[in-house]
């Protein structure tokens, strides 16, 4: 049964912008479960099926484009994976010292609020730059936003999202960009730990609560971010940042 709220909690957080790694590591702390990287890892694959099936159209329209060697196409499947080599890294790199951040949940509760300025921020920030219109540099940029959410309470979206928009894009392309580079990442982060992980009836209704979840909340943000009301999600953060603060 914690195991399956865990699912739950990694759908509903993994799309919206509070940190799906700082809340399954203060859930974690909370019903007493120890910080199963692996089993979260898993739990990626379950967000990277929800976003896939949102996002098929552009998805769909990136693949044909590839296929018929479309060059706009080819340049915009560059950017993404250029937006996706520093999360790549410094996830291969610093993956132990995350472990340990983790064992902190008073850091973890710091990111929370960093976060939670961030997000207060961000509805400031927009412009008129699509996906196809942003340059090699804008897409490094957007990337970089993405490496620092592998601290827990860091939120990937919510960062690739406020990345997105401090370059000049429009909110809905935003979004989308957003999304469209999380796949790498997630797919590559559920595939490596999928070996490890023990595959039971608990563990896949884990799975099917992260993808319900997922899809939802992937739903809610894409509302949100277009109203630019990212700044909600800034008033509630601060509950999880207090809460990491007293647990122990």
């Amino acid at each position: 049964m914690k195991e399956l709220i865990l699912g739950f909690v990694q759908g509903a957080t993994e799309f919206l912008p509070i940190s799906s790694s700082g809340h399954l590591a203060l859930f974690s702390r909370l019903m007493s479960l120890p910080s199963n990287l692996t089993f979260f890892a898993f739990l990626h694959l379950a967000t990277f099926l929800a976003v896939f099936v949102l996002l098929w159209q552009d998805i769909s329209s990136i693949l044909i484009g590839l296929v018929r060697m479309d060059k706009n196409y080819w340049i915009l499947a560059s950017k993404i994976i250029v937006s996706s080599v520093p999360a790549g890294v410094v996830g291969l790199l610093f993956e132990e010292k995350v472990e340990s951040v983790i064992l902190s949940q008073k850091l973890v509760g710091i990111f929370f609020l960093l976060t939670a300025i961030a997000l207060w921020a961000s509805d400031r920030f927009a412009g008129q730059k699509t996906m196809m219109s942003i340059s090699y540099k804008d897409a490094f940029i957007i990337g970089l936003f993405q490496a620092f959410a592998i601290l827990p309470g860091i939120s990937r979206s919510g960062f690739t999202l406020i990345g997105a928009l401090l370059i000049g894009m429009t909110r809905i392309e935003a979004f989308k960009y957003s999304f469209l580079m999380s796949l790498p990442v997630t797919l590559a982060a559920g595939l490596l730990k999928l070996p490890e992980i023990h595959i039971t009836g608990i563990t896949m209704l884990s799975f099917g609560g992260a993808l319900f979840s997922g899809f939802l909340s992937l739903i809610v943000l894409r509302y949100l971010t277009i109203s630019a009301h990212l700044k909600y999600f800034s008033f509630y953060l601060i509950i999880p940042a207090i809460l990491s603060f007293l647990v122990r």
